[in-house]
């Protein structure tokens, strides 16, 4: 792998919490971010350029080497603010004496596609930390990433790794420490196939920051043993493909009470879909999305209910039908 001059990584979004698995569970969702970081001719280290033809949609700085394609990505900064290019910055390591120098830097142009909505807790920021973090790695050393490594610095980049984990990995991953060296460590299992995705994405953002604000700081014993509980029965719904016991797992005592006046939506979803059969309504990561769980032979009649419901809401949301991602991060090099 000597010599990359260009890497493609599609990365997706995620879902995590599922109810009462704070911190610690998390799905991928197909919803994506494509980044590619591209090494421009030596001399080219000006960071101008710019976007190339025919890209209607794109925006790129003149003062920067970033280029956002498509009108979500637009929401992101196009300046050395832009998370993917910071973090990529700051990880490069020091004094390098590798195939990729610190002057090489100069030459990186960044192209970001994404469809995942930003500050809506479908872990964009997560897919930004990861590819910053595995093109950093990937021009530092010449070879392919160790996605350990790679989780290990996410996790402490993003302060938890459960939506790190499930870009990275794809799939249903539940994550946490090692007791010594405070290490990511995970799991991952097949999510049913039976089981699917449908999200209410609110029209306004709400960053982790805030939704963690309005947490206790202490929670009663009662609640963290309902939670224990429930979450153990999510993971053996979800190994048994248990429909009854998925819907009696998806409740939670640490945090939805606290954030349910910062999403509205998830309130009224659970009382105006109580008679529907849904497996589960849940906020998606700290929110503001809203994650509805249904068999699939349910599908239909739920997505088109919640169509309904969104027209008639004054802040209509986005309803997305989304499938579970299997793959993770997908790479490409040349």
């Amino acid at each position: 792998m000597q010599g990359i001059t260009k890497l493609t990584m599609r990365l997706p979004g995620s879902t995590t919490n599922l109810g009462p698995g704070f911190d610690t569970l998390g799905l991928a969702l197909g919803v994506y971010t494509t980044v590619t970081f591209t090494l421009a001719p030596d001399g080219a280290d000006d960071t101008s350029g710019g976007a190339s033809a025919g890209a209607a949609t794109a925006t790129h700085s003149t003062k920067t080497p970033v280029t956002l394609i498509g009108p979500l990505a637009q929401g992101l900064p196009a300046s050395k603010d832009n998370l993917i290019y910071r973090v990529f910055l700051e990880n490069l390591p020091g004094g390098l004496e590798h195939t990729f120098t610190a002057k090489s830097a100069g030459r990186i142009r960044v192209s970001i596609e994404t469809d995942i909505p930003l500050a809506r807790g479908l872990g964009s920021s997560s897919t930004a930390i990861v590819a910053a973090l595995w093109a950093a790695q990937t021009f530092s050393s010449g070879t392919a990433p160790d996605p350990d490594q790679i989780l290990a610095r996410a996790a402490r980049l993003e302060g938890h790794p459960d939506n790190v984990a499930a870009c990275l990995m794809g799939g249903f991953i539940i994550s946490g420490y090692r007791q010594k060296g405070n290490r990511a460590l995970l799991s991952r299992l097949d999510w049913p196939e039976k089981w699917h995705t449908l999200v209410v994405v609110p029209p306004y953002e709400l960053s982790t920051a805030e939704a963690r604000r309005v947490l206790p700081r202490r929670v009663g014993m009662t609640q963290a043993v309902n939670n224990i509980q429930r979450t153990a029965l999510l993971i053996g719904a979800v190994v048994n493909g248990d429909d009854d016991l998925l819907q009696e797992a998806l409740f939670d005592q640490l945090h939805e009470p606290y954030r349910m006046h910062l999403v509205p939506e998830l309130e009224a979803l659970r009382r105006d879909l109580s008679s529907l059969p849904v497996l589960g309504c849940v906020l998606s990561g700290a929110g503001s999305s809203c994650l509805v769980l249904v068999h699939e032979k349910h599908k239909k009649e739920v997505k088109a209910f919640l169509d309904d419901w969104g027209q008639k809401r004054q802040d209509k949301p986005q309803i997305l039908d989304l499938t579970v991602d299997k793959q993770g991060l997908i790479a490409s090099y040349e």
